[in-house]
């Protein structure tokens, strides 16, 4: 799993964002999930399934071996996974991380759901086994196994039994559009002349909310309204500055803080975080409005002393190099003109260092007085100093 996807899915372990992502991108921030009804239900699901090649009649393979010695088993986690427990009934809400896109996307969250539902069937087969066991024992009876009918017992479930329904949403936080299948239909082959079959078929829509897809975020409630505005402006750095803007963004959580920090690839505001944390009434808090403002005027600094330090006698390095009269125009357009001020103001060796530099890179007696301002006959004397 990468950086992205578990920032993603440690900031939807909170109750609260979770119950506001599920009403935000499916009830338009209709509140219908409530966060006092949900219960993490985060597991491994473990899948045993038999190889085709290894199947055989009456429990044991090609082989000889017995089935259940010879059968596999694949594990895998969903990225977040609550229960919502809503009176008597209990439904199951999943979501599941996506930071590039998944062409198999469809197949991908149909086997999560189908594996939640088979952990289900299983575990009420072992409810069943166990009570078959007690009836047949000497002192305890069950009424509902002996009163099974020949189908409920071969199929290990009652027939009253019921399974939770399962509701999953892919939740794509990259930046490229998503072209990938939105159904299990967009990944068929189906045969362009034949709609009999087709009619049989059963699609399987995949719940996908691309981030990318969506602005302003108005339907969310909680700081995942932040957090998903921020993505969208990882590729306009400007467009970033101007959202931190936003007082919203002036007294947010630590998990908050990390995640933008995250999500907009900025490793400036995890490393300078304590820098900007603050206090809100009784609250803690971080201030990115304030730490972006002082992060660029640091860099606008850096940036400045670095054109100091390398760039200013730029024009006149291009000058030698080329032999063009285009370096220190291009010098002079573009500050270059300032590391020539800058080195007027020092001794006359320097000045001389520099006359002597511009007439071995061609520059004319007449161009190196204009350019610096400096009388002719101090360039003539330079002149004959070199020779």
């Amino acid at each position: 799993m990468g950086k992205y996807d578990t920032c993603m899915r440690e900031f939807l372990q909170n109750k609260e964002r979770f119950a506001d992502f599920f009403n935000g991108c499916c009830f338009q921030g209709e509140q219908v999930i409530r966060a006092e009804e949900l219960q993490d239900a985060s597991e491994m699901y473990i899948i045993e399934n038999f190889p085709p090649e290894k199947k055989a009649a009456k429990g044991a393979d090609a082989k000889g071996h017995n089935s259940r010695q010879s059968q596999r088993k694949t594990q895998f986690f969903r990225d977040v996974k609550m229960y919502l427990c809503s009176g008597t009934a209990l439904q199951i809400l999943a979501v599941e991380n996506q930071s590039y896109i998944d062409y198999s996307m469809p197949v991908r969250c149909m086997g999560y759901d189908a594996a939640e539902y088979h952990r289900q069937l299983k575990a009420k087969k072992r409810r069943w086994n166990l009570m078959d066991r007690r009836q047949k024992g000497p002192s305890i009876t069950s009424g509902a196994v002996s009163a099974a009918t020949s189908h409920e017992k071969l199929s290990g479930i009652l027939k009253t039994d019921r399974l939770q329904p399962v509701y999953t949403v892919c939740l794509y936080s990259g930046t490229d559009p998503w072209d990938g299948p939105r159904t299990l239909s967009d990944m068929m082959a189906f045969h362009p002349n034949d709609n009999y079959l087709r009619f049989l078929f059963r699609d399987y829509p995949l719940n996908l909310f691309c981030v990318n897809e969506h602005s302003g975020f108005d339907e969310f409630h909680t700081d995942l309204r932040q957090l998903f505005r921020a993505m969208n402006c990882r590729k306009d750095k400007q467009k970033l500055t101007e959202l931190m803007g936003d007082k919203l963004y002036s007294h947010l959580n630590e998990d908050t803080w990390d995640a933008i920090a995250v999500m907009t690839d900025n490793a400036a505001l995890l490393q300078n975080k304590e820098a900007f944390r603050n206090i809100y009434g009784n609250q803690e808090g971080f201030d990115m409005c304030q730490a972006l403002d002082e992060l660029m005027a640091d860099k606008m600094n850096e940036g400045i002393l670095i054109g100091k330090r390398e760039g200013k006698h730029e024009g006149i390095l291009i000058g030698k190099r080329e032999g063009k009269h285009e370096g220190i125009l291009i010098g002079k357009r573009e500050g270059k003109h300032e590391g020539i001020l800058l080195e007027k103001q020092n001794s006359e060796a320097k000045i001389r260092t520099i006359i002597s530099n511009m007439l071995a890179g061609g520059v004319s007696c007449e161009n190196i007085c204009r350019f610096l301002e400096c009388d002719p006959s101090l360039v003539e004397q330079v002149r004959k100093s070199i020779q």
